[in-house]
């Protein structure tokens, strides 16, 4: 699969990212590296997943315990804006 420069600018588009002239004329090639690659990969012959593992380790669970902060104005004095006791951050959008 290859896209083509008027795909790239519509994938910029929907993500809201500028790309200069520069950028369309660096990432094109490099999009279509990485299709190509994907491409390459579902055509490998896989075995049976379920037989696959990394490990044999299983999960292990620890008691969900509150343990309260030793020293929280520590923590407070860390914050690069605050506003009292609380941290003061840009608006999420």
């Amino acid at each position: 699969m290859v896209i083509s420069r008027e795909d790239l600018e519509h994938i910029a588009k929907v993500a809201r990212i500028a790309l200069t002239e520069d950028e369309i004329n660096e990432l094109l090639p490099q999009f279509n590296e990485i299709l190509e690659l994907l491409a390459r990969a579902r055509e490998l012959p896989l075995v049976d997943e379920e037989l696959l593992s990394t490990t044999d380790a299983e999960d292990e669970f620890r008691e969900d315990a509150a343990i309260p902060f030793s020293d929280p104005d520590a923590i407070v004095a860390q914050f690069p804006k605050k506003r009292g006791r609380y941290a003061e951050v840009p608006p999420n959008l």
